[in-house]
This record gives structure tokens, sequence and C-alpha cells, in this order.
């Protein structure tokens, strides 16, 4: 009898040891909204960081969008061009400027390294087989980076992230 109260009380502690660890990996593989952002860098030593989330505000239309933000203070991004993405055979996206979101439509300005694109526009998804190339416009140059494989598999997931319009 004390031997099954000891076993049940390893395994109950066991399976409470193991659950925390469990939830972690699996909300980790979840299709991401970038709670965590990408590091971006092109050859000519350019570095963005990107981060992937459903636009909040209710001002402006809902939906995925992705915005890009300058490491460095002499680099200014475009408020009004398209963010371009291609594939290696040749299928291009190109991504509305949706710059003026970051800020209240108070009039502020919109910092120069900072600039939002919609993601939903991304149709059909890109292949997660795939290298993309992602160009960024620059008021004094064209930025150009190629996208790792996870943040091209992140990419091809946006489809299937739930929405709020989706959640009731």
């Amino acid at each position: 009898m004390a031997l099954n109260k000891r076993f049940g009380a390893l395994l109950k502690r066991g399976v409470l040891g193991v659950l925390p660890l469990l939830m972690a990996v699996l909300l980790g593989a979840a299709p991401a909204q970038a709670a965590d952002g990408w590091s971006l860098k092109d050859q000519a030593g350019h570095r963005l960081s990107a981060q992937i989330f459903e636009q909040p505000f209710p001002d402006y239309a809902s939906g995925l969008r992705i915005r890009l933000n300058a490491i460095d203070t002499q680099t200014s991004l475009d408020h009004s061009a398209d963010l371009l993405l291609s594939d290696s055979i040749g299928q291009e996206w190109s991504l509305p400027n949706r710059s003026e979101e970051i800020v209240p439509r108070d009039g502020s300005a919109v910092p120069s390294g900072s600039a939002q694109f919609d993601l939903d526009a991304l149709m059909p998804r890109p292949s997660e087989a795939l290298p993309l190339h992602l160009t960024v416009t620059g008021t004094k140059a064209t930025l150009n980076f190629d996208l790792s494989p996870e943040q091209v598999m992140e990419l091809h997931a946006m489809g299937s992230v739930p929405r709020r319009s989706d959640q009731s």
C-alpha cells in the first residue's frame, strides 16, 4: 500500500514536472504572431529587426502586419514604397505600405527608421521549400535581405494563425 502511494506521488511529480516543458514545446510550435522578432542583415551591413503581429488599433483595418525597424540611426525607410518579396522561381509579392498605422491619426510623424506593411497581401502564401528575398526601399538605398528557412516557414504558416475576427 505504501509502495503504491510512493509510486503515485512520484508519477504525479514527474507528470507535473514535464507539463511546463510540454506546454512550452507545443506553444512554441504554433505559427508565431512573433512576440520575438527576426534579425535581418544584408550584404552592405544594414540591419533591421522585423516583427509580425495583428494590427491592434481599431482606427485602422485589422489584419497581419510586418513591422521593420532599423537597428542603426543612419538607416531611414521609405514610408510610401511597398515591401517586395520574391522567391527563387520568380514569383513576386508586393505588400502595401501601412507605415501610417505606426502612430496615432493625430498627425504624429512616423519614425524614419520604421516601416510597416500589410502581410495579408502575401497571397498565395510562399512555398516553405523555396528561399525568399525581401527588398525594402530606404530613403538613401534599397536594402536586400535573404530570409532564413525558419523565417520562410513562419511566413508560410501565417495563413493558419487564428485571427481576432475568427474568435468568438
